[in-house]
């Protein structure tokens, strides 16, 4: 993926509170909407590919994360990192800001 800002989609496209998957070039993404916040990750576990976006939100220790469906590993939305696995590697994390017309831009994350 070239460096930079890439435009994803209108904020008001996306549910509140649901992940869904949104398509970044070849990328497939997990995208969270929760008020005008938006948290990007890879959508596929790092364990076997498995679709984030099917996967249940949850609390652990007071954080935000995300199971994976196939195999449960267990994911902090904040930044990607494993708080189960059997997944040993993070979730990849993209960067967000929200252009004044309302469009979604995300880059990846540096960590």
């Amino acid at each position: 993926m070239p460096l930079g800002w890439h435009d994803l989609c209108p904020l008001k496209d996306l549910p509140e509170g649901r992940p869904v998957a949104r398509r970044l070039g070849y990328i497939q993404l997990f995208v969270l909407r929760q008020g005008d916040g938006v948290t990007v990750l890879a959508d596929r576990c790092p364990h076997l590919a498995g679709p984030l976006h099917q996967g249940r939100l949850v609390m652990e220790d007071g954080e935000a994360c995300v199971v994976c469906p196939w195999h449960s590993s267990t994911f902090r939305l904040a930044d990607g990192s494993v708080k189960h696995g059997p997944a040993t590697a993070p979730a990849p994390v993209f960067e967000t800001r929200i252009r004044r017309d309302g469009t979604i831009q995300v880059r990846p994350g540096l960590t």
